[in-house]
């Protein structure tokens, strides 16, 4: 029998309708656990990227404040140089913060075009010659009191902790997105199999009249990709409010932190999406195709 569309159409729009209420159970646990498993990709993606752009050999930055005079800066440029703990040292300058803030926030051009350059402190990105933690903190806090110092940022120290709150959060979502896949799978191979029952004489009609296993599977496998797409928008919605929390809360700040570099870019963000929404409608249409060759099997 040749398919045609509005048989296809007609047959999986009844077989959604018909079972309303574990057909929404489906999709929002579908959408639920892609939900997470997003975020656990959002999560690495921006811990990787605050790595890599604090862990280029810097193991502490020294924040200057905005009003701190010319001759404090040059005073604290000495005690920097001078420091027989200090293998080599950067000084980076209001312009210089801008262009990297900019390269930060480049997906945010509203950040940086109401911001200037005399608006971002400067800093010293201090690299120490002994690497022990220990030492390179005592190094650190040495200038924290210095005049004209904003704050010291302990990097090496905050990478560690946010790569174990990082890795843990990664590890919980992990582990719930694969506890609701398998309820999500258990959900969609139960709907299916209600659709089938429910439309039993009518699949033994077709049946005998010569329709094919394909012919009578088709619409349930498509009520079953349906309900996956459902959940992978469900799941894009949730996740785009996760990603615009997260950078009004943490990013866009006009000090520099290890918090605030954990961000990913709208590039990374939709592909991330769309691997994630792929995954859940493909896998809802495989579930729903073995839900109807358990049921035809005979």
């Amino acid at each position: 029998m040749a398919f045609r569309v509005d048989y296809l159409a007609r047959e999986t729009g009844q077989n959604l309708v018909r079972n309303p209420l574990p057909t929404i159970a489906a999709i929002t646990t579908v959408g639920v656990a892609l939900t997470m498993l997003a975020v656990s990709f959002l999560a690495r993606t921006g811990i990787n990227e605050a790595f890599s752009l604090w862990n280029n050999d810097v193991s502490f930055i020294v924040y200057v404040k905005p009003e701190a005079s010319a001759d404090q800066i040059a005073a604290l440029r000495r005690a920097i140089d001078e420091s027989p703990q200090v293998d080599e040292f950067h000084y980076s300058d209001h312009e210089e913060s801008f262009r990297t803030f900019k390269r930060l926030f480049e997906d945010d051009p509203d950040i940086t075009q109401s911001l200037k350059a005399e608006d971002l402190p400067t800093s010293f990105r201090v690299k120490p010659k002994n690497p022990d933690a220990a030492i390179v903190e005592k190094v650190a806090q040495s200038f924290a009191a210095k005049p004209g110092v904003y704050k010291v940022d302990f990097v090496a120290d905050a990478v560690r902790a946010v790569q174990r709150i990082g890795g843990r959060l990664q590890a919980f979502l992990l582990v719930g997105s694969i506890v609701l896949a398998v309820a999500s799978v258990l959900l969609i191979f139960n709907t299916i199999q209600t659709a089938i029952f429910a439309r039993r004489r009518e699949i033994e009609v077709m049946r005998l009249v010569g329709a094919s296993n394909w012919y009578i599977r088709i619409p349930f496998v498509l009520e079953g990709l349906v309900q996956g797409f459902a959940g992978a928008l469900f799941a894009t919605g949730s996740a785009w409010i996760f990603s615009s929390v997260w950078r009004n809360s943490f990013t866009g700040k006009t000090t520099a932190t290890l918090f605030d570099s954990i961000k990913w870019s709208n590039g990374q963000f939709v592909t991330i999406i769309a691997l994630v929404g792929g995954l859940g409608t493909l896998v809802s249409g495989i579930v729903a195709m073995i839900s109807t060759t358990w049921y035809l099997r005979d």
